[in-house]
């Protein structure tokens, strides 16, 4: 009797599969009439065999996801750590250069966006907006095909019109710029819900954590509370 086993190839799926060809040894003549008792200590031994093998592997499959959480949980702390750093550094320079307060911020950001866009070509993903004056740093970021993209998921965790947050980021600054005209360092950035339209705290908010800019949210009733959006979508510029 042959028993005759298959086995695919894991180099490479086009490849024919491996054949394995086992005969198994005749039994002995003088051991046949022990043959049934033969096989049920076999097949014992096989399943006490297979038993342990599970075991171990079990053992080291968890000893491997293990190591794959405390991998993650590595990495996390350490993301944390630079984006910590990276903050910290944003802020020092913008105190540093008399731009600590929200339109200096804007104006860091500007900059920013056109050294980069200087330095690598992008695809244009939205067109020009109606607005009476457009920002050509925010057109430039719009342009940026991961940035849109994050910015979509964004608006529409948020329950959005993009066409009214794609007007406000390119609006931005020039609306800014009739309101706040103090270049003195502040305490914090203010993201102020009593001076500020919905949209433009919510461009404000996208485009300082995609930029590092530490801020405080202050609400209508002119109280310190949590940003009100979800930006969860929006990764930091490293």
């Amino acid at each position: 009797m042959s028993s005759i086993i298959y086995s695919r190839s894991h180099s490479s799926l086009s490849k024919p599969p491996i054949q394995f060809s086992f005969v198994p040894p005749k039994l002995p003549v003088e051991s046949e009439q022990y043959g049934h008792l033969l096989i049920e200590y076999v097949s014992s031994m096989c399943m006490a065999f297979n038993i342990q093998a599970m075991t171990y592997i079990t053992t080291l499959d968890g000893y491997h996801r293990m190591d794959n959480l405390d991998m993650q949980r590595e990495f996390l702390t350490i993301d944390a750590d630079r984006q910590r750093q990276t903050t910290y550094l944003t802020s020092e320079l913008l105190k540093a250069t008399h731009r600590f307060n929200l339109r200096g911020a804007i104006e860091f950001i500007r900059e920013r966006i056109k050294s980069q866009s200087s330095s690598s070509s992008s695809t244009s993903h939205s067109s020009p907006t109606s607005a009476s004056v457009i920002d050509e740093p925010m057109q430039m970021l719009l342009n940026d095909h991961e940035f849109y993209h994050e910015l979509s998921q964004a608006v529409l965790s948020n329950q959005i019109v993009f066409n009214d947050i794609q007007r406000s980021m390119v609006g931005l600054y020039h609306s800014l710029s009739k309101y706040f005209h103090s270049q003195q360092t502040c305490e914090n950035i203010v993201i102020d819900a009593r001076l500020l339209a919905p949209f433009e705290q919510f461009v404000i908010g996208v485009l300082f954590k995609r930029f590092n800019i530490p801020s405080i949210y202050i609400d209508k009733d002119g109280n310190m509370a949590m940003f009100p959006y979800n930006l969860k979508d929006i990764s930091s510029d490293q």
